[in-house]
């Protein structure tokens, strides 16, 4: 978003009431103190259509010139309060906002209930396996505007429930659904081994209009999908027991790998079977994790074929893992004053991997943990000199920190933080009034994210955003990072002024940053746009109010030059519409946004 542009209008008059404390100052300290205990709600903005921009469409109500919206084009999706299962939410593709500013009543509509009962198939002569899997549902569908966030439901389901029932959006209101189902899975008992239950993988359905009245059966498995099988065994020929095994791929080449395998343990021989679920695309990749509290790497196994079932065993070579030998790292960082002291609550990561010369697998292992109060982090690892000499490390301070990360570098028992680079700025509305108590955050850049590669940009999405307060005279400071992966960061600043300050919303995108920035750089004035006020009402199929309602009104975005512009875009290149104002309905279903102009 560039600049707001300064108004072409001439300032709204000030209504404000004349200050009572001025007319009482005379009655003595006592009470005038008490005067000013009392705060002043925000002056009117005008007592009559004739005080606000007429020309513009702008009329007076409740004192507030409602109206003048900014050009769109719109959209919006309206979400009933959890407590109104009798509603679902609703996408509108178009919000038309009139020169008065007062939107057309926006109808919750009664929801679709799509409901069933999930099972696993029982290959004969197993029985038993009518009981409902415990399972994880998701249904979601395409988002119906360009940017959009969709629709995503998800639900738990317990073993042995009766059936799963999620409200969805009517048949008929646009698009397909799909259905995700992924079973739970536990690791065995000694005495009971796996049952058929179990071994279910996940399954992804496409729904057209939702079936409201029968309850369906799905059944997760199947004997024509293919199984992949095998053992793990050590150098001595032993098996590798209690390891999870599942499959990794895709059921859509534009979506990242997920598990789409059911999962199971290895036995004392090391042996597991996994079967794959129906209609996956590519290739898949089988991974093996050890027990939980056990050091030793995970095993991958890559490019194992989707169609058709296959053997997969895998022998470890122990002796290049060498045995558990924990990591002490030490982190300390410099304060504002330069003082140095010992950093607590720092994450730390080391993490490392090494492959087999023929290809065949590669292995990973890491560990994470949190710095003490003494800065010191304890990781446990294996000391083979192969794996050690491909470990790196990662460090992220705890949040609000002023001291920066450490990504991929080599390890070494005591690491000091660089400071950050301290964004300064001062926030003001369009008149160039200070704004107070408005909410900063600097949020990475699209541009910044899609720059890097997987790795470095998953590390980014897990910084904690830098987030300030503005104080009275509306200044600000936020510690970030200058650059992550030799890549100068990139970020939006998310400003969010106090509900009582009229003032808008607004995303100060492209403060990009020099990958070797100084300790301070000055924003200087960040003017916020003028703000358009509008309202409406959210109802229910029967023209009532629904009280707790949330409308999120998004401006659509209309390019997608970005896209083109960077190396690691997703292959859809999902640039999400932005978000102009949020809030939620009154007790008469009455909803009132403040939009930049």
């Amino acid at each position: 978003m560039t600049a707001p542009r300064a108004s072409q209008r001439a300032p709204r008059p000030r209504l404000g009431r004349r200050a009572p404390c001025a007319r009482i100052a005379l009655l003595g300290p006592l009470a005038l103190a008490a005067c000013l205990s009392v705060p002043d709600g925000p002056a009117p903005m005008c007592k009559r259509t004739s005080d606000c921009d007429q020309a513009s469409g702008e009329v007076c109500q409740d004192n507030v010139c409602w109206g003048n919206p900014p050009p769109g084009p719109f959209a919006g999706v309206a979400s009933p309060p959890s407590t109104r299962r009798d509603l679902v939410a609703l996408e509108l593709p178009q919000v038309v906002i009139p020169p008065d500013g007062l939107i057309d009543d926006i109808v919750l509509p009664s929801p679709s209930v799509l409901t069933g009962r999930i099972v696993a198939f029982c290959p004969p002569p197993l029985t038993g396996c009518s009981t409902t899997l415990a399972s994880t549902i998701t249904v979601s569908r395409e988002a119906q505007f360009q940017g959009g966030p969709g629709f995503k439901a998800t639900v738990d389901v317990d073993a042995g429930a009766e059936s799963f029932s999620i409200p969805v959006p009517a048949p008929g209101s646009g698009g397909n659904y799909s259905l995700t189902i992924v079973p739970s899975s536990d690791p065995p008992s000694p005495s009971s081994g796996r049952a058929a239950s179990e071994l279910a993988p996940p399954l992804r359905l496409l729904l057209g209009a939702p079936d409201t009245t029968a309850v369906k059966t799905i059944v997760l498995g199947g004997a024509e999908l293919p199984v992949i099988s095998g053992a793990l065994t050590n150098s001595l020929s032993q098996g590798l027991a209690n390891y999870r095994v599942s499959a990794f791929g895709r059921w859509s080449a534009a979506e990242p790998p997920t598990e789409v395998s059911s999962v199971d343990f290895t036995d004392a021989m090391g042996s597991y079977a996994v079967t794959l679920s129906s209609g996956l695309v590519g290739t898949v990749e089988l991974v093996a994790r050890p027990p939980s509290g056990t050091i030793a790497p995970t095993i991958h196994l890559a490019n194992v074929d989707a169609t058709k079932s296959s053997r997969q065993d895998k022998t470890v070579a122990s002796a290049r893992f060498g045995s558990g030998a924990p990591i002490k790292i030490m982190v300390t960082g410099a304060d504002l004053g330069g003082a140095i002291s010992p950093i607590a609550g720092a994450l730390v990561t080391v993490s490392g991997a090494l492959a087999d010369a023929d290809g065949s697998a590669f292995y990973t292992l890491g560990d994470q943990q949190v710095t003490d109060t003494s800065g010191v982090a304890l990781l446990n690892v294996l000391d083979g000199a192969e794996i050690a000499s491909s470990f790196r490390m990662s460090i992220i301070p705890p949040a609000s920190s002023t001291l920066g990360v450490v990504f991929d570098q080599a390890v070494t028992p005591s690491v000091r933080l660089a400071s950050r680079v301290a964004l300064r700025g001062v926030v003001v509305d369009a008149t160039g009034v200070p704004q107070a108590n408005a909410t900063v955050t600097a949020r990475p850049s699209l541009r910044f994210l899609w720059t890097l590669e997987s790795a470095p940009q998953a590390f980014v999405a897990a910084i904690p955003a830098a987030t300030a307060v503005t104080l009275e005279t509306g200044e600000f400071v936020l510690w970030v990072d200058a650059a992550v992966a030799q890549v100068a960061s990139d970020y939006d600043l998310v400003i969010e002024p106090p509900v009582t300050a009229r003032a808008p919303t607004y995303v100060d995108a492209g403060v990009a940053l020099q990958r070797d920035a100084s300790d301070a750089v000055s924003l200087g004035a960040i003017v916020l746009p003028d703000a358009a006020f509008v309202h409406g009402r959210i109802v229910g199929p029967d023209a009532a109010p629904v009280e707790n309602a949330e409308l999120r009104l998004y401006l659509i975005a209309s390019e997608a030059l970005l896209c083109t512009q960077v190396a690691h875009a997703p292959s859809s290149c999902p640039i999400p519409a932005q978000i102009q104002g949020r809030n939620t309905s009154d007790a008469k279903g009455t909803f009132r946004l403040t939009l930049p102009r």
